[in-house]
């Protein structure tokens, strides 16, 4: 199954929620996840220009797609961005057929 790295900021409502410690951001997060079929493999608080990551399995880019319209729609995140993982293996076997 497809990974996908989410990297995003919380908008001023759902850091309320982290600083309160009321929100159970990772729950919500898993929550929403397996009810489209798809998995959090992992999901960490980060330091820098993005507030978490967000790192799951899901069957396609579409999946992931409406999970972050979800997410943004309900006020508590900015800034979403969505990296897919690439096999390798298998780039290197297209990159074998490439004509230059």
């Amino acid at each position: 199954m497809p990974i996908y790295l989410t990297l995003d900021t919380y908008s001023n409502k759902g850091a309320s929620g982290i600083v309160d410690g009321d929100s159970g951001r990772r729950a919500a997060v898993e929550a929403s996840h397996e009810s489209v079929g798809a998995k959090v493999v992992d999901y960490f608080i980060t330091r820098a220009q993005y507030d978490f990551c967000v790192i799951a399995e899901a069957d396609s880019f579409e999946v992931i797609a409406a999970l972050t319209l979800k997410a943004r729609a309900s006020g508590t995140v900015d800034n979403l961005f969505t990296l897919e993982s690439v096999d390798v293996g298998k780039l290197r076997n297209v990159a074998k057929g490439v004509q230059y």
